[in-house]
């Protein structure tokens, strides 16, 4: 099983805090996590506290919240740290999370779009698939990934659209990550988009220690939790909770090109 999206260090910089989080997982059954990056000067420390991990692998991201960043010699410099930390063993498996988020930020859409743009041509140069954040803005999303094609493709992270956002997700070539969010009461048309894509294009994420399942809500996320979106995913589907398990690692691994250690 895997956690298709997580952010450890979020969870805790020690490292007795991430070991323990990694064995419960494990006696979960998840072996497999993708430890996703929100901003270039993330990446030494992660690299230092879980590259030895089994099983965590790593992509290096530029939230859209640092869009003020954005500049020739920042991209530059992303770029460049990618292409090092890749030069003689890949460590880095997609650039992401990157995208748009008009919930935090209204005032800067232009800009946001124009950073967007900027870090899938670094994917393209990488050879890298993405890692996607939208928020409150997939038509711009959209729009920037239809006129950036990415060869590689990626994910759409923590999907939170419906059926006609998934369809335009599926048709572009982009598979859809679920997480605790498709657990909760109100989202019926997340469930309803769930249901309809199809068995090779999606994936299961907790983005812990965000957006704990309903069940445990209160409680701070972490990967040990995926059963409880699996659950709820495979409810949805109408499929046994085992083979959406199989499917989520399944799926990510052909995106993302890890490899596999059973």
């Amino acid at each position: 099983m895997i956690d298709s999206h997580c952010h450890f260090t979020y969870m805790s910089k020690q490292p007795k805090d991430i070991e323990d989080a990694l064995v419960r997982a494990n006696r979960e059954g998840i072996l497999y996590f993708i430890d996703i990056g929100v901003h270039p000067s993330d990446l030494e420390m992660r690299v230092n506290l879980l590259t030895e991990a089994q099983g965590v692998f790593l992509t290096a991201g530029f939230y859209p919240d640092y869009t003020n960043e954005h500049t020739e010699d920042s991209i530059k410099a992303f770029k460049l740290q990618i292409e090092t930390l890749n030069e003689s063993k890949k460590r880095i498996f997609a650039v992401g999370e990157i995208g748009l988020d008009y919930a935090h930020d209204k005032t800067n859409k232009p800009a946001q779009r124009k950073f967007f743009a900027e870090l899938i041509n670094v994917a393209k140069e990488t050879d890298l698939p993405i890692v996607i954040h939208s928020r409150e803005a997939f038509n711009d999303t959209f729009t920037v990934l239809r006129e950036n094609e990415n060869p590689k493709k990626g994910i759409f992270h923590c999907f939170s659209g419906g059926m006609e956002e998934a369809k335009r997700a599926l048709d572009l070539g982009y598979i859809l990550s679920f997480s605790g969010v498709v657990t909760y009461e109100k989202n019926d048309f997340i469930r309803e988009a769930c249901k309809y894509v199809p068995s090779d294009m999606f994936t299961l994420e907790t983005d812990s220690p965000y957006l704990t399942p309903q069940k445990l809500r209160g409680r701070r996320n972490e990967p040990s939790f995926i059963p409880y979106i699996a659950e709820v995913v495979a409810e949805c589907r109408n499929e046994p909770v085992e083979s959406v398990l199989k499917k989520s690692l399944e799926n990510a691994q052909r995106v993302l090109g890890f490899p596999l250690f059973i």
